[in-house]
């Protein structure tokens, strides 16, 4: 989440989550916690992502074909804030 409201400033921390809350009851994101033996102070607890269903939906939609290019150009960005750096070596649950 932390990467979308750096990535998205003008858009409010209820407003996304809002839309992961539609996205999760009409089964395309599903949202899942790291076990309490994983948990680290200081880094997520939730993560989230597609489910296959999904995944399924938004591939018969064409809305995957940019996915590789996205994340490309996400990897290219030099100056992430030292949280979001953080974030991304957290701890992950293995199904998410």
């Amino acid at each position: 989440m932390y990467e979308l409201e750096a990535l998205n400033p003008s858009v409010s921390d209820a407003t996304v989550y809002k839309h992961i809350q539609k996205l999760i009851d009409e089964g395309i994101v599903k949202e899942v916690a790291l076990d309490d033996d994983q948990r680290r102070q200081g880094y997520p607890r939730k993560f989230y992502g597609l489910t296959e269903e999904g995944r399924e939906f938004l591939d018969d939609h064409n809305l995957l074909a940019a996915e590789d290019t996205l994340q490309q150009i996400y990897d290219t960005i030099s100056d992430k804030p030292e949280k979001m750096v953080k974030y991304e070596n957290a701890p992950r649950p293995e199904e998410a």
